[in-house]
Formats: structure tokens, sequence, C-alpha cells
């Protein structure tokens, strides 16, 4: 995959991931967590979705609920992206940001 087009894929990765998180994903109310970066496998099948947030408990329940919900998310994302292959995301914990 071409550097600048896998930019291009992250980047709206990103937006699209936010948002679906933030208005399909059923999660709790009070729970404050940000998606901060995406990285793609070379082929463009797997995408790791970095999460943080102001508290460990709730970066950890999110990563939970998001991981059990990643192919919700990737049936989502295959109808917002014009894309052959739709990359199956995989939540983790940011490991840059210290909680």
């Amino acid at each position: 995959m071409a550097k600048y087009r896998k930019e291009r894929l992250k980047s709206q990765l990103l937006r699209e991931i936010s948002d679906i998180v933030r208005r399909e994903i059923d999660l709790p109310e009070n729970l404050f967590i940000t998606v901060k970066r995406v990285e793609l496998s070379k082929d463009g099948s797997k995408a790791d979705v970095f999460i943080s947030g102001l508290k460990k408990e709730d970066v950890l329940l999110a990563v939970e609920r998001l991981n059990r919900a990643a192919g919700y998310i990737q049936h989502l994302l295959g109808k917002r992206l014009k894309i052959r292959t739709v990359p199956r995301p995989q939540f983790l914990v940011d490991p840059e940001v210290e909680l």
C-alpha cells in the first residue's frame, strides 16, 4: 500500500471510528475516552486503534467492550468507507499516555 494512501486511510479511520464509538456503541455515559491514533498492518487488513482516557479503569472497560464489538464496528466501517478490504479493528490502551 502506498505511503500517502495509507496515511489518508489512517486519518479517515480515526475520524470514522471516533464517530462510531461516540454514536453507535453502547458505553456508559460517564466514560470519557479518546481514540488517539490508528496503526494499519502492511496489507491494510488489521487496524490497531489506541484508546486513552482520564481513568485507567474507564480505558480498560472501554477497550474490553470495544474489542467485543470489533466485528460490528468493522461492519459499520464497511458501510461508510469505499474500500475493498475493510480493516478489522483491535482496540488497545495507548502506551504513550500515563494513566
